[in-house]
């Protein structure tokens, strides 16, 4: 496990463009600018301002920025600029090996979790589930989510507190805390992407039907080391659901049958609300604390 170093006022963040095009570059210089009032300085990718398609450049660009960036020296940081869709063509392309040799904050959510897991899975290197550049930076960004970025980030963090709990089988596990956006993970069937240990799956997604969301979570339980090293379930925002008393007794029924802890209510995923926290650190989970401790 590798833990990249904590950001230091004056440090350098790097806002990488590496999947869907940005749309609207001012939202880009509203996050600049965020981040140098904040104490530090920024570089932006070259994909920032480039187009194709529905991507922000071929998927051997996208790669080389990547790469680039977790070559550069004084990039400390790197923040996605958004998701969308693109990562998943690029995990090829990757240079493990550099990345594993330059350790450093790596951070964004949605379609950027097969970015993280990817190099969680090959690196070791501890990444983040956080705000993005483009898609938080850059507008009203709330409040909770700038602070929660800016301590985790700055100061590290020891527990993580699941604001609104919902109990569906409780207990305590520890585990490696792995995951992200479900959707996502669900895209990585047929790679290597599976933590070799025990791991605490913490997932999220958007307007997704529940038997959407059933089709997923089965796909990932048929593959036989997913459900041999799950240890426990947290749910993020899981908003624009069709139906809320069938998404409540799929977990109640899945926490039956795995016999493992499963609660919901941490703030991550597509809401303006968003808990910073890191993938790939050992946790323990306590239903009855509603807490996260990170060992």
């Amino acid at each position: 496990m590798l833990i990249p170093e904590k950001l230091k006022k004056g440090d350098t963040i790097g806002i990488l463009a590496a999947c869907g095009d940005i749309k609207d570059t001012r939202k880009i210089d509203t996050a600049k600018k965020l981040f140098e009032s904040a104490g530090y300085k920024v570089k932006l990718s070259d994909t920032i301002y480039t187009k194709k398609d529905y991507l922000c450049a071929d998927d051997n660009i996208r790669a080389h920025e990547l790469n680039k960036f977790f070559a550069d020296k004084t990039i400390k940081a790197i923040i996605a600029a958004r998701g969308g869709y693109g990562a998943l063509r690029i995990l090829d392309k990757i240079d493990y090996g550099l990345i594993k040799n330059n350790p450093k904050i790596f951070a964004g959510y949605s379609d950027v979790t097969a970015l993280s897991l990817m190099i969680y899975k090959n690196t070791g290197l501890v990444t983040y589930n956080a705000p993005m550049a483009y898609s938080d930076f850059g507008s009203d960004i709330d409040e909770y989510t700038k602070q929660s970025f800016f301590n985790v980030l700055e100061n590290g963090i020891s527990e993580i507190t699941i604001d609104t709990p919902r109990v569906f089988s409780g207990g305590v596990a520890s585990g490696v805390l792995w995951g992200g956006n479900l959707s996502t993970i669900q895209s990585l069937c047929g790679l290597d992407f599976i933590p070799d240990n025990k791991f605490i799956f913490v997932t999220e997604d958007i307007n997704e039907p529940v038997y959407k969301i059933d089709r997923m979570f089965t796909q990932l339980l048929n593959i036989k080391h997913f459900k041999q090293n799950i240890a426990a379930v947290i749910l993020g925002d899981f908003n624009g659901i069709d139906n809320e008393q069938s998404f409540n007794t799929f977990f109640k029924d899945l926490s039956e049958e795995l016999k493992i802890p499963v609660i919901s209510g941490l703030k991550f995923g597509h809401e303006k609300q968003k808990q910073t926290f890191p993938i790939g650190v050992n946790v323990l989970l306590d239903t009855n604390q509603g807490k996260i401790f990170l060992q």
